[in-house]
């Protein structure tokens, strides 16, 4: 594992309002963050309007064509990161939206007890959490899923994944390892 840097974390979690708030795991982010349980983010925003998403975020977007990966770091660290939290039932309207840095995450296992199992089914704390492991921050990444009872089993069951991954520079190698384990 990297070690994480010292550079600024920007998250923006878009909420949608379309799931169930005791099982939403974008809600108890929130609530954590509020009550200072994660302090190593040093801005998040909870918006409940598109409009209100940074403009040159990464948007995580499991209908991107791009893959995220370490390369867009410099974009993580000027603009930040958006997760969609919304219902995976009512997806399609929320996802259609344009951001010109949308990016959708690699292939992992979801270990949420809604979609334990699936592939590509994961809950925002999940994509949030792949996504930071990804842009080299693995240690925010843990502490944020330690909040959640089966949150270290997200990184167990996707540890391999997320090691190889984080070493992509392009969405083209991120498909070539996706293919090698899928």
């Amino acid at each position: 594992m990297r070690s994480e840097d010292t550079s600024r974390n920007l998250i923006t979690l878009y909420h949608a309002n379309q799931c169930d708030r005791r099982k939403c795991t974008g809600t108890k982010v929130w609530q954590l963050y509020k009550q200072s349980k994660l302090s190593n983010i040093d801005n998040f925003r909870f918006v409940k309007r598109i409009s209100q998403i940074p403009r040159a975020s990464i948007v995580l977007n499991p209908l991107s064509e791009i893959k995220l990966t370490i390369s867009d770091n410099s974009i993580y660290h000027r603009f930040g990161l958006t997760v969609l939290d919304c219902s995976w039932n009512q997806a399609e309207d929320i996802f259609s939206h344009s951001f010109p840095n949308s990016r959708s995450l690699p292939r992992l296992v979801a270990a949420n007890p809604v979609n334990y199992g699936k592939q590509a089914k994961l809950s925002s704390v999940e994509a949030l959490a792949a996504s930071l492991y990804i842009l080299s921050k693995p240690e925010l990444a843990s502490r944020i899923l330690s909040h959640f009872k089966w949150g270290n089993q997200f990184i167990k069951l996707n540890q391999n994944l997320l090691i190889d991954y984080s070493s992509c520079t392009t969405s083209d190698e991120v498909i070539q390892v996706e293919k090698e384990y899928f």
